[in-house]
């Protein structure tokens, strides 16, 4: 290990061999990132870290983050692969929506990029939804998160949705990339009676919890999948996950199907690795990168892309699992790929 050397020779001694020797080898020449994050510095209110409120800092990234600086990422990391990506802006109080949601429209313009509206209960008329799904090209929700930081204890899932954007959906049969809220996430049994509700109501809606309904850890993934087995048009996401007893579990419950790739960048371009202690995930990265809660920073030890460890975890898991290969490599593009031929438009 050497903290002198520059960023083309760690991306050359530590980046591509791990990526030549795990990733590479399962990966299909197409790959689908199903949760991707654009946006510039003018789509801001404020900028959310820089504040003082509370649950500022729970997640700090780049300020800035545009279209060409996730190709140019994607390039990189997933070299020699066609990298396609389902993205959204920021969607949290802090950003002015429309000033997002049209920068992610122009963006959709390019090839291989498929936008997500930002949309949340009341945030938007529905009129002005069929507008824009028709006209901009939107293939559905970035459901949007109506708190500050970590301030999710008491959300519901009908207080970031109602009938009004759920019509809708279920009528073009949208996708809805849902982040669900409270700290016991989709173990939580409010949190599963409001996704289960979302299901039985609204059965064409295509429904994705993000981050696998955020259970980074092995027991609260137990205690959740139960809920969500018999929903079939509810799927999950892989965004930061790098646990394989997590996608193990998944992959035996639900089957590979419903399990669709994805990497939260620009978190997932950083160098390290979430890991879980105790009761609640950390990231474990390089030294460098801001300070932000549940981040700890070391220079005492050579890690990878995140988004390395999220395509790792997964081999792991299908190995334990017994998924096969042609199914493994489907989570990377064609899983996603068919909710998105469905989404029809008004």
């Amino acid at each position: 290990m050497n903290e002198n050397w520059t960023e083309d020779e760690r991306y050359e001694r530590w980046d591509l061999p791990f990526y030549e020797k795990v990733a590479a080898p399962i990966l299909p020449p197409e790959v689908l990132d199903f949760h991707a994050h654009v946006w510039t510095r003018a789509h801001w209110k404020r900028v959310p870290w820089d504040a003082n409120a509370p649950g500022a800092r729970y997640m700090v990234t780049e300020t800035e983050y545009s279209i060409e600086a996730l190709q140019a990422d994607a390039h990189r990391i997933f070299a020699g692969r066609t990298y396609k990506a389902v993205c959204f802006g920021n969607p949290t109080p802090a950003a002015d929506l429309d000033a997002t949601n049209d920068y992610v429209a122009q963006a959709g313009r390019l090839p291989g990029i498929f936008p997500l509206m930002i949309v949340g209960r009341d945030t938007t008329p529905r009129e002005r939804i069929l507008e824009r799904i028709g006209k901009d090209g939107f293939f559905g929700y970035k459901v949007f998160l109506n708190w500050f930081g970590d301030d999710y204890g008491h959300v519901r899932i009908e207080d970031m949705l109602g009938p009004a954007e759920m019509e809708i959906a279920n009528e073009y049969r949208l996708i809805v990339l849902l982040h669900v809220p409270r700290s016991g996430r989709l173990a939580d049994p409010e949190v599963q009676r409001g996704v289960r509700a979302l299901s039985r109501d609204y059965p064409d809606a295509q429904i994705v919890l993000a981050h696998c309904g955020r259970c980074y850890l092995p027991d609260e993934m137990k205690e959740a999948i139960g809920a969500v087995s018999d929903l079939g048009n509810v799927y999950m996401d892989t965004a930061m996950h790098m646990e394989p007893h997590v996608f193990e579990t998944i992959l035996r419950t639900l089957g590979p199907r419903r399990l669709l790739f994805a990497t939260d960048f620009p978190v997932a371009n950083m160098r390290g690795r979430r890991v879980y202690v105790m009761d609640h995930w950390v990231d474990l990265v390089l030294a460098g990168y801001p300070e932000s809660a549940y981040r700890v920073q070391s220079n005492n030890i050579r890690a990878t892309f995140m988004a390395y460890e999220i395509v790792a975890a997964l081999r792991r898991a299908a190995e334990q699992a017994g998924i096969s290969r042609a199914e493994l490599g489907a989570i990377f593009h064609d899983n996603g790929m068919e909710l998105l031929r469905r989404v029809r438009r008004p």
